[in-house]
């Protein structure tokens, strides 16, 4: 039986009665409504929580910059805002201003080239007066991070050198401004700049013209407390990748003298300090500890460690140049797989680049000698300086050993070899082989903690001791996901936050949030005490501080929490081990943006049927203001509601569901049944969809305002059966919502998208109860797709057919029967429903053939189903054209089927391809 769990719509019939009188006004949602539909996007508070800001999308047109006076009450808009920060001082916000959207579209349509299209602006908002200066055809701007007497922006003012290619640098003019004298200085043909920290040191790159006689590249350093400036190195062919302390008072940067056409370039590295007159080549290739035949990078930027003393640096073997001896036309061109290399060829070209590129952490002393140290080797690629940067301790780790098995295990990803290098005796010594582990370095280098996958404990490691504690195998707690259900190591719940002087560290279970001591001496503090346990409530730690490297003592603990029962979500907080409620509601609320300095709380909140806007509390959640009304039309249109149900499958599980209503709903009708799946989505019952171009699914509140119940089930799996998995649930909550008076169980319909497309494609080679039904981007051949390639990552698919999403659990040799099971293909004979597939062409997750082959298959048995193929298109849609084209594609079909609506050209007679882009046979003749 279907048993409703809990309602968002009123069931007192007087108020169902006002209800329906006031929605038959109401209009239904149709394409013409997605531009201007609105989302929140950079929320951002002052310090002291005098002043709000934050970013409002359309979707298509021009966006804004909302900034609110919280104590006033003034608001000040700036139309194509974005991109904004708040100074320092907390006394301006500096943003950039997009040009109007029409008129960049104007411009496009009539093909002006790039550096013709209308230019941004920038804009500087005096927060105390909420006043505004622009400065027209601005390319980008910076700021310190902690002080502000000044910011630099660069002006849009280059034209595209005539013979120039297009992946030439661009230069651009930059002006210093003083923020509060308005007072400007500028620096021609500038291609790199960035601030110190402290907004005290500026470093400017210039690269004049190749055929400039006068100008010569250089690097510049301005003390911005006196407003120095001088030329610190002038000559080299190129200089990039300029890096400041934190301090300002010392700068480094590479720069190469090879010809600027050189096909492969020598860089070295360069250091200035504010106390010298120029800087000085400090590591090239001849310098003492630098390997044979290697040099400095020009792929890593050089950095400074958080007190300065010491300089970063990546290093890499001397690339030799190509072979010109043999022309381009007459070399063999070719990829040759061999079976015992570590990663396979079509991996290898995805990450060709990362690789060319890879680079070896090292690093300068800069206090005593400017010595250089090598860190990471070829042997050992990646390491991590504790304590940013500053800490005696480094740790190493390498996955090479373990990069063949990543073909199947997807264990093996976690797989490492672990070195602990002491940076003070300039040793090293190796202290894991082959530990499956999720790793993390205490802010302080005192612990490296991980969380073992094999036996799912917690352990810490002492790096000045060397000793190993597991802090969690006492504890009869599952500290991995309980709700796992693929045929694979489940991960864990995950770590939360280091506390002060890696003092604890916080983990995760299902429900709660556990304390640990990595030393082992303390026993594991349950911060949660239970409640979440016992009450079925998930709490995770918010992280309000977004500069904190860990939370510090007797630090107050804003905590999100989750009801798995009502799936209501709120706050709870938690002061010297009290656990005390904040609030918990109907809706679902985005991270809040802490103000640093007061108890003010900035954030978003929605739920199904009420749109994302802006809020604000000072007093925990007691109160709360709205701040804005971004989607004011949703009130205009007939939305939804969404109510959370339960039935127990064909094979005994109990399942949830949601169901979602018109919001003019009326028991007494008849209303056709869209059903949506993928995996789990009762959590979403709150989630707020707007209505937007479908990049593959159906847009569940379009469907409602225009007569449909939508279903969306949740979907309890077997290993090996992932087929009859999805029918158990799928149709068997169907048949349940069938029941209802109101459903018309002759007009329903399936959809779905990746895994949700093979679970459609499957269905309906196992009922006829749908009416049509949608499935995007299908395997429809468990055995090809077994052996098919992810052409997004280059990875093989074994790992998700042994060990993750499609839950077979054996090789195809091992279990060929259940992949012929699993396989639509194969009871294509048995498909009655008529199938609208979209498989794109250049589908990065499931190869494009799976939804060929499926429809091939149809056709030659005379089925009625048709195949969009978007070119050059994705997995999911991301050109907003296709989007929108998909949209009503989708609405044409599922009307036609369930409505009785007349049917499109496209789905009569097709588009031959003889008319392709001259007509889409969207019309209805």
């Amino acid at each position: 039986m279907l048993r409703k769990v809990y309602s968002k719509y009123l069931t007192i019939c007087a108020i169902l009665f006002v209800s329906l009188t006031i929605t038959a006004q109401k209009k239904v949602l149709d394409h013409s409504v997605y531009d201007s539909w609105k989302s929140l996007s950079a929320m951002g508070i002052t310090n002291d929580g005098r002043y709000a800001a934050t970013v409002i999308k359309e979707q298509e047109g021009d966006d804004y910059l909302l900034i609110r006076d919280l104590q006033s009450k003034r608001e000040l808009s700036i139309p194509r805002g974005y991109a904004y920060t708040i100074t320092p001082d907390q006394k301006y916000i500096v943003a950039q201003i997009k040009a109007l959207y029409e008129v960049t579209r104007q411009a496009k349509i009539k093909k002006t080239a790039d550096e013709k299209l209308p230019k941004d602006s920038l804009v500087i908002i005096s927060l105390d007066k909420l006043s505004a200066i622009k400065i027209a055809n601005v390319k980008a701007f910076k700021v310190g991070k902690d002080f502000s007497d000044y910011l630099a922006y660069t002006i849009d003012d280059t034209l595209k050198a005539k013979g120039k290619a297009k992946t030439d640098e661009k230069t651009r003019t930059l002006v210093v401004r003083n923020i509060y004298t308005a007072k400007e200085d500028s620096v021609k043909n500038v291609s790199d700049f960035v601030f110190s920290r402290n907004g005290k040191g500026l470093a400017i790159v210039t690269k004049p013209e190749a055929k400039d006689s006068i100008n010569k590249p250089s690097v510049v350093y301005i003390d911005l407390k006196g407003y120095n400036k001088k030329i610190v190195s002038i000559g080299k062919t190129l200089y990039k990748s300029p890096s400041l302390s934190d301090s300002g008072e010392r700068l480094a940067f590479l720069a190469t003298s090879d010809s600027a056409k050189a096909e492969i370039k020598n860089y070295d590295l360069f250091y200035f300090s504010s106390n010298t007159d120029s800087a000085k080549l400090i590591v090239d290739k001849t310098k003492s500890g630098m390997p044979k035949d290697w040099n400095v990078s020009e792929n890593y930027d050089p950095q400074f460690s958080k007190n300065g003393k010491r300089l970063l640096l990546g290093i890499a073997p001397i690339v030799l140049p190509k072979d010109t001896t043999i022309p381009d036309f007459e070399k063999a061109q070719l990829d040759l797989w061999h079976w015992e290399e570590p990663l396979i060829q079509p991996q290898q070209l995805v990450e060709l680049e990362k690789k060319i590129k890879q680079t070896y952490l090292s690093y300068v002393d800069l206090d005593n000698g400017f010595t250089f140290y090598q860190l990471a080797t070829e042997e050992m690629p990646n390491v991590s300086i504790s304590d940013e940067n500053n800490g005696r301790y480094a740790v190493g780790t390498s996955n090479l050993n373990y990069l063949f098995d990543t073909q199947w295990d997807i264990s093996a990803r976690l797989t490492n070899d672990i070195w602990l290098l002491d940076l003070d005796r300039h040793t090293q010594k190796q202290i894991k082989k082959g530990l499956q582990a999720e790793l993390n370095l205490s802010p302080d280098g005192k612990y490296l903690a991980w969380y073992d996958v094999n036996d799912r404990q917690y352990y810490a490691y002492s790096l000045e001791t060397g000793k190993e504690v597991c802090l969690t195998d006492k504890l009869n707690i599952n500290f991995w996901d309980e709700k796992h259900d693929t045929p694979s190591i489940p991960d864990s719940y995950g770590f939360g936050a280091w506390l002060e002087n890696d003092g604890a560290f916080l983990v995760y279970d299902a429900y709660d949030i556990w304390k640990l001591d990595p030393s082992g001496i303390k026993a594991p503090e349950n911060l949660t005490k239970n409640l979440g346990r016992d009450k079925k409530l998930t709490f995770r730690y918010i992280k309000t501080d977004k500069e904190s490297r860990f939370i510090k003592n007797n630090e107050k603990l804003l905590l999100s929490v989750f009801d798995n029962t009502s799936k209501k979500h709120g706050f709870y907080e938690v002061e010297k081990s009290n656990l005390k409620p904040l609030i918990l509601d109907q809706y679902i609320f985005s991270s809040p943006e802490k103000a640093k300095d007061k108890n003010v709380y900035l954030f978003a909140k929605s739920s199904f049927n009420t749109s994302p806007d802006l809020f604000v509390t000072s007093n925990n959640w007691k109160t709360e203001t709205k701040l804005s009304d971004i989607n004011p039309q949703m009130r205009d249109y007939n939305w939804g509601t969404a109510e959370l149900v339960e039935w127990t499958t064909f094979d005994k599980k109990q399942s949830q569901g949601i169901v979602y209503k018109p919001e003019n709903f009326d028991p007494n009708k008849k209303y056709p049944l869209m059903i949506y799946f993928y995996e789990k989505h009762s959590d979403n019952l709150y989630q707020y969809s707007p209505p937007a171009p479908s990049r593959s699914i159906i847009n569940i509140p379009f469907y409602c305002s225009r007569g449909y119940i939508v279903f969306t089930p949740d979907i309890q799996y077997t290993t090996g059966h992932p087929g009859e998995s999805a029918y158990n649930s799928v149709v068997s909550g169907v048949e349940e919502l069938a029941k209802s008076e109101w459903i018309d169980r002759d007009n329903m319909a399936i959809q779905g998208q990746s895994w949700g497309g093979y679970q459609v494609a499957y269905l309906v080679t196992r009922t006829n109860m749908f009416k049509a039904a949608g499935s995007g981007a299908p395997v429809s051949n468990m055995f090809s797709a077994y052996g098919g390639i992810r052409w997004e990552t280059g990875r093989s698919r074994q790992y998700q057919y042994e060990q993750t999403q499609s839950r077979i659990g054996a090789t195809m040799w091992e279990a060929p029967d259940l992949y012929k099971e699993n396989s639509p293909i194969f009871f294509a004979d048995k498909v009655n429903t008529p199938l609208l597939i979209m498989h794109n062409d250049k589908d990065g997750a499931v190869p494009w053939y799976q939804g060929i082959e499926y429809f091939m298959a149809l056709r030659r048995l005379h089925k009625p189903v048709w195949l969009l193929q978007y070119n050059n298109e994705a997995h999911n849609l991301k050109e907003r054209r296709n989007c929108k084209d998909l949209s009503i594609r989708l609405q044409q079909f599922f009307d036609h089927y369930l409505k009785g609506e007349a049917a499109p050209v496209w789905m009569k007679t097709g588009v031959p391809a003889t008319e392709k882009g001259k007509t889409y046979g969207l019309e209805i003749e």
